[in-house]
């Protein structure tokens, strides 16, 4: 009468589906911190988001570990439910920019919903505690010497004297003092593969008010880079179920000291509705002298170096990342999101 019919083991959790006759259900086992993280995270958010049924959830392995058990989203199979399939597929922009409306309606009322300015922890997983457990073991001496000699153009930027050891003393002010920010009850991972077009909301690790600009930034990246590219060269196994993303992976061409990257376009339209409809109202409703892209930049230089160890890269994509850390975080002055939203066209 059961029967398991997937199980995949990667360094945060073991998750899978089984079948009890012809009904299925989808489980996680996680360490006790990020079980208690994850439950805690589910009841935050399910009031305000469509999230899965959670049938179970309890110790087992004498305390070691929680088990987590959902009712399977019927509407996901493979290359077909979640919002990757919608980058990956080739049906109209008209039809896409449907689903992206159905989607990004669910954010937007959330976020108006819970806007607040607050101090927050939980979505130190995703960038506080990454200091220790990657900036500061990835990355050392002989690669910000290496770094700051680099030179190359990417598109119409001039890329030269990263001060790669500076950003990171910059970035761990930034998130050690910690202070209030203009928060929202979020799921904190918005990536592709947590988002069906049901629309549903998946994965609750980082559940909870979280700053805005962590949430944006984390989005941002993955529909600039990492959800088309980083992603899928460096974590190819997590796309097992929604492959037909490594057949329209984007292009990216170092050749003679000049880089270029050509970004998925529906990903770019995703990004810019969500910018229009999500995130510029709630930039509205923030004082005339809060900069809100000194948070943005901070969180989004965070991501770029600390999701993937970009020194052990390839040069092309090493470069790749050390171009758009040097644009958002160096080169750019932004001051309103249409000024953010003409770079991005324009990538």
């Amino acid at each position: 009468m059961i029967k398991n019919l997937r199980v995949n083991k990667n360094r945060n959790n073991t998750n899978g589906i089984f079948s009890i006759k012809d009904q299925k259900f989808f489980y996680k086992i996680l360490c006790l911190d990020d079980y208690e993280k994850e439950l805690k995270g589910y009841q935050f958010i399910k009031e305000a988001y469509p999230v899965a049924n959670l049938i179970f959830h309890g110790y087992i392995n004498n305390k070691k570990n929680g088990l987590l058990i959902f009712e399977y989203e019927k509407t996901i199979e493979k290359n077909r439910g979640l919002l990757i399939d919608i980058f990956s597929s080739r049906k109209s922009y008209r039809v896409d920019v449907e689903i992206f409306d159905s989607i990004l309606d669910v954010y937007k009322k959330a976020f108006q919903n819970s806007f607040k300015r607050t101090s927050s922890k939980t979505s130190d997983i995703f960038f506080r505690d990454r200091i220790k457990t990657r900036l500061k073991t990835y990355y050392k001496k002989f690669f910000f010497k290496e770094i700051y000699k680099l030179k190359f153009k990417f598109k119409k930027w001039e890329i030269r004297n990263i001060e790669f050891k500076k950003i990171i003393r910059l970035l761990e002010k930034f998130l050690i003092n910690k202070r209030n920010e203009y928060c929202v009850l979020s799921q904190c991972d918005p990536n592709d593969l947590n988002i069906g077009i049901k629309p549903i909301i998946l994965d609750y690790l980082g559940g909870g008010y979280n700053p805005i600009m962590a949430e944006f930034a984390i989005l941002f990246w993955y529909c600039i880079a990492q959800g088309n590219y980083f992603s899928v060269v460096y974590n190819k196994n997590e796309y097992t179920n929604h492959s037909i993303i490594i057949k329209k992976i984007d292009k990216v061409i170092f050749d003679k000291g000049k880089l270029n990257h050509f970004p998925n376009k529906k990903r770019i339209i995703f990004l810019i509705n969500y910018i229009d409809k999500v995130i510029d109202p709630l930039i509205k409703k923030m004082p005339d002298n809060y900069d809100w892209y000194e948070d943005f930049k901070n969180y989004l230089a965070m991501r770029i170096i600390s999701v993937f160890n970009i020194s052990k890269m390839k040069a092309k994509d090493k470069n790749l990342s050390l171009a758009y850390l040097d644009i958002f975080y160096n080169q750019l002055k932004i001051n309103k999101t249409s000024q953010l939203i003409e770079v991005i066209k324009n990538l």
